[in-house]
């Protein structure tokens, strides 16, 4: 069974996103309007609510993170830092020293860091980030390509190859010697100093599990519940080419009923993954097969989603929204096609890290 959205606590869930997040949903919002909600969500300490409460979480149960992440999702809020609070948070805690908890985790938890996530590859060759040891610390030298959200990041978390042919998870800061931005998704290190976030030459095994241990996300199908709406409310003022609109055309509106029937069955089956957590069932950081199909089910959603509204925007739909663009002039074209391809930019490796999951899972 599904949590209640007609609780105290969801009234109250409400009642804050109305108070401090009146930004109307699928509409950019200025970068000043998401600095005071990040504000308004680290006063009432609510910034990482799925960290332990000796680290700032909030003790909530699971049903009510759920309602929280679902109340966000429906009504498009920022997510404070997904790398920071939902990668480097949990790899500190579980891997980290005092001393590294003390120099990151404070600052996730305030938003005073912002964090970038290089790792979509892994290579062995020269071409490739390689990390030496140098002390207590190590230095990263080589290129890392396809970095998901480097434009405002302060911090960079990075999969790097090892001596011996292994892996591991780093911490970089971006403004230190040794790192510099050759465009907007590569850095190029030239000996930068990094810390080491995983056991020594177990980054991808650490890296599954944070994302799928018991921080990673609950309620997973609800941004594509409020595109899908959105768009299918939008369908009358959306032209065809051909001088009516959208919403008499049989073919679009097929393909649409098909997205519901799919978002329907993945929000049964995100009951069933919410049941089997709040029973106790399962290891941390080993979800079984129910949560992998759960998360490359609701990413495939997103994908076919983010198509659907691409053709729906027409000449309105960009490969990335322009940060700078919408924050000086606003957006330009329908709420539908801003951005169209926002749920399209899941990065790979976390799509990678559930199919290794699920393929072992099944394979027994």
């Amino acid at each position: 069974m599904m949590p209640a959205e007609d609780s105290a606590f969801a009234v109250e869930v409400r009642r804050f996103l109305r108070d401090q997040w009146p930004v109307p949903p699928f509409l950019p919002p200025r970068q000043a309007a998401v600095d005071r909600w990040f504000a308004a969500l680290c006063r009432r300490g609510w910034s990482v609510p799925a960290w332990p409460q000796a680290h700032g979480g909030t003790g909530w149960s699971l049903e009510q993170r759920f309602i929280w992440e679902r109340a966000l999702a429906l009504a498009q809020a920022p997510a404070m830092d997904p790398v920071g609070v939902g990668l480097v948070g949990p790899l500190v805690q579980a891997h980290g020293s005092a001393a590294l908890a003390a120099l990151y985790l404070d600052d996730i938890r305030a938003a005073r860091s912002r964090w970038a996530a290089g790792l979509s590859g892994l290579s062995m060759d020269e071409a490739g980030l390689r990390a030496q040891p140098n002390g207590a610390r190590h230095r990263l030298h080589g290129t890392l390509t396809g970095i998901v959200g480097l434009g405002r990041a302060t911090h960079a978390l990075c999969l790097a190859a090892m001596d011996g042919g292994c892996s591991g998870l780093f911490a970089v800061a971006l403004e230190v010697a040794g790192v510099g931005r050759v465009d907007a998704q590569t850095l190029a290190f030239a000996g930068a100093p990094a810390d080491l976030l995983s056991p020594p030459g177990s980054g991808l095994d650490a890296l599954d599990a944070a994302l799928c241990g018991e921080q990673a996300p609950l309620a997973v199908t609800a941004g594509a519940e409020a595109q899908l709406a959105r768009l299918k409310a939008d369908l009358p003022a959306i032209a065809d080419g051909g001088g009516g609109s959208l919403d008499g055309d049989a073919g679009f509106r097929r393909r649409l009923a098909h997205l519901e029937v799919r978002l329907a069955s993945l929000q049964a089956l995100e009951a069933r993954c919410l049941a089997d957590r709040s029973a106790g069932q399962g290891r941390p950081g080993a979800p079984g097969a129910k949560a992998s199909l759960l998360a490359l089910g609701s990413a495939d959603l997103e994908l076919t989603l983010g198509r659907l509204r691409i053709d729906a925007a027409g000449y309105y739909a960009l490969p990335q929204p322009d940060a700078v663009l919408t924050d000086n002039e606003g957006p330009i074209g329908p709420g539908y096609a801003s951005p169209p391809v926002e749920g399209m930019l899941t990065p790979l490796w976390a799509l990678d890290a559930h199919r290794r999951r699920l393929t072992a899972r099944l394979m027994g």
